[in-house]
């Protein structure tokens, strides 16, 4: 006889054996070949069939039940492996559950005092498999009351990123009985249920009361809002069953997902490039930054790199292997620190016999072996540069005319060549030796690039007549990639028409932000101001944007203007 016990404290497995250890082996022994007789043949039918609760006690939906465990009676053998892992109680239990196997039986049992007047939801999830294949249990749902009836009100909804409006999945959708804002801080709910694949949730068997709902995306599996990094949502106003005599007496509540903006500043990483400088990459866009070196050595002349958003810096020193340690403290809004630094070995270009010139600076094209005939070819290099002169580099267009870089643009790290090209022509650009440096003295070698001038029918027009929902003054519109990459990003009215002449071929979408506070982003909820995210609208279909064609779409988002215009 064998019984197998498993807490949720630790899962722990006890064994009781009521023979003697040489009972035991013969026993053992009996079974091995009791099992072996039972196995199918190899290459028989798959069993697909899941498990069937045969009987249980008490019944399922019954009323007046003040017991401590449940029980269970199976058709086949069956495994609760992960039962704990999986099972969800509502109203939730203090101390956890316990589960027993004897055989095709399982007891589910608790040491909590049950409240009065109250419907009990077990929700088993995949916890309870066949003993062979695994196929969960038919019916994952377990309910009774200790009181004269089953409540009834339910409710379920759909969890959305606030900003991609992808569903989310196991995100706890948790109700509260009363209105209070610290309730998620440091609460237990009174129900809860999780989101599936498809970020729909179900609370079912509900009193009838009025409820705070509020979700959760736990980075500890735990139930409560304890972490900054934690994505919450929540519901405006209380949720309350409407008619709790009716039969259908049910609602729907969608919630928008967002993690609260985290106002801590710090530096997130930092690193050294080669023995040219450092880079600092930070928790928050940085206002105002103020770097010292303790150690007293001069960093008044180096150089200094911002990224877009201000979130990253690189610090180019005046000249390579001027120290052997840096000490740098950083001061941010608030946040100071020191950081150490000790010289990496040298990655400089080697000198050439001969010269005193360090070759080895390199400039990449950006998009090689292609130009848009109306933009301009970019050089790109690792290094900021000091200086150039393209004065004596040259084209070779297609049919060996040849013509001199004539209008040239730079920045600190990059050269922007201009050039009226010539729609499908065929190009190589000569950059003679040593025209180039960087502030670190290194220059280049010859260099050579070949590239083709793009066409005008080898793009696709795109225009969008579009109303938005008008309840703010201002909307930031985006033009995106399907991988999310940003191509445009305008402020728009909440009517009108855009359109794009010149658009590489691919499929794109439509991203729109109601700019509430005019600051032309999208700016996250904040839970206790009762501040939810700012709304985004995404186009519902991928626009496909093919070369020498052009695409017009329609797009409403003003129910009443849609439905006057179907009607036409």
């Amino acid at each position: 006889m064998m019984l197998i016990v498993i807490t949720s404290k630790n899962f722990a497995f006890t064994l009781e054996r009521y023979c003697n250890r040489s009972i035991l082996v013969v026993l053992s022994v009996f079974m091995l070949i009791s099992c072996a007789q039972q196995v199918a043949p190899t290459g028989g039918p798959k069993d697909a069939n899941p498990p069937i609760i045969l009987e249980s006690a008490p019944l399922n939906t019954a009323t007046n039940y003040n017991g401590s465990s449940i029980y269970f009676e199976f058709d086949e053998y069956v495994r609760v492996s992960s039962a704990l892992k999986e099972l969800i109680v509502t109203p939730p239990f203090e101390s956890p559950v316990e589960f027993t196997m004897r055989g095709k039986k399982v007891t589910v049992s608790w040491v909590d005092t049950l409240l009065q007047n109250t419907t009990y939801l077990f929700q088993f999830g995949k916890g309870i498999v066949d003993n062979n294949e695994g196929n969960v249990l038919d019916s994952n749902l377990f309910v009774f009351s200790t009181g004269d009836y089953i409540d009834s009100f339910e409710l379920k909804g759909r969890v959305a990123d606030a900003f991609t409006l992808k569903p989310v999945k196991d995100v706890w959708l948790m109700l509260y009985p009363e209105d209070i804002d610290s309730l998620p801080y440091k609460s237990l709910p009174r129900y809860f249920a999780k989101t599936d694949e498809q970020g729909v949730y179900h609370l079912r068997y509900l009193a009838s009361a009025a409820y705070k709902l509020f979700a959760l995306e736990p980075v500890n599996n735990g139930y409560l809002f304890d972490q900054p990094d934690e994505a919450i949502g929540f519901i405006d106003q209380m949720i309350e069953s409407k008619n709790p005599d009716d039969t259908i007496n049910s609602m729907i509540a969608d919630i928008r997902l967002f993690k609260q903006e985290d106002t801590l500043q710090f530096v997130k990483e930092f690193s050294q490039i080669d023995n040219k400088g450092l880079t600092f990459i930070f928790n928050r866009p940085v206002d105002t930054l103020k770097i010292v070196e303790l150690s007293g050595k001069d960093i008044s002349q180096w150089t200094t790199e911002w990224n877009l958003i201000n979130d990253s810096v690189a610090y180019w020193f005046q000249a390579p292997d001027d120290y052997d340690s840096l000490k740098i403290n950083i001061q941010v809004q608030g946040f100071s620190d020191t950081i150490f630094f000790r010289k990496p070995k040298s990655r400089l270009g080697k000198i050439r016999k001969g010269s005193s010139k360090q070759q080895g600076l390199s400039l990449k094209a950006e998009n090689p072996g292609r130009v848009n005939h109306f933009g301009a070819y970019r050089l790109k290099s690792k290094t900021p540069l000091k200086s150039f002169d393209l004065s004596t580099s040259f084209f070779i267009e297609e049919g060996d005319t040849s013509a001199l870089v004539d209008y040239v643009e730079g920045d600190l790290m990059g050269i922007q060549i201009n050039h009226k090209w010539k729609e499908g022509a065929k190009y190589r650009l000569f950059i003679p030796d040593s025209v180039v440096y960087d502030k670190f003295g290194l220059t280049n070698d010859t260099l050579k690039y070949s590239f083709i001038a793009s066409k005008k029918e080898d793009f696709g027009k795109l225009i969008i007549n579009y109303v938005l929902p008008g309840q703010v003054s201002q909307y930031v519109w985006q033009l995106l990639k399907t991988d999310g990459h940003v191509v445009f990003e305008e402020i728009v009215s909440p009517k009108g028409k855009i359109g794009y002449d010149l658009l590489a071929t691919g499929k794109y979408q439509i991203r729109v932000i109601a700019d509430n506070n005019l600051n032309g982003k999208w700016d996250t909820g904040i839970y206790l101001k009762h501040q939810q995210p700012e709304e985004v609208y995404i186009y519902d279909q991928e626009i496909e944007v093919r070369s020498n064609w052009q695409n017009e779409i329609e797009w409403i988002l003003r129910p009443e203007l849609k439905n006057e215009r179907e009607s036409k």
